[in-house]
């Protein structure tokens, strides 16, 4: 069992162990594991697709700031200047950065959902 690494093999293997242990329909059992199986890859597929939301929002949040900073660089050059050469801006840039990490891996907790 061990061998297998996939989760649905090892499934299929230990429904093959029991009949061989109980004895009973080896076509029903394989049937019904069958179906589980596919089942399980649909749940799966539903589940990326309601996560996925999430996802896009996390991407979306973590590079937002870097495109707001590059946007109001080309309109406004000199205004974020004092953000980089200010001890408090690099202060506050630093600050910013770390809570963006956090809020990235925080939503990426929130999605990451184990079947």
């Amino acid at each position: 069992m061990a061998r297998l690494p996939l989760e649905n093999l090892r499934f299929l293997a230990t429904a093959i162990l029991v009949q061989n242990e109980t004895g009973g329909n080896l076509t029903q059992i394989l049937d019904k594991t069958a179906v589980v199986m596919r089942e399980r890859v649909r749940l799966r597929g539903q589940l990326r697709i309601y996560t996925a939301q999430g996802r896009v929002t996390g991407w979306i949040l973590g590079a937002m700031p870097f495109i707001m900073f590059a946007l109001i660089s080309v309109v406004n050059p000199g205004y974020e200047r004092i953000l980089l050469t200010d001890p408090l801006g690099i202060r506050l840039v630093y600050i910013g950065i770390i809570m963006l990490v956090v809020g990235v891996l925080i939503i990426r907790k929130i999605v990451d959902v184990k079947v």
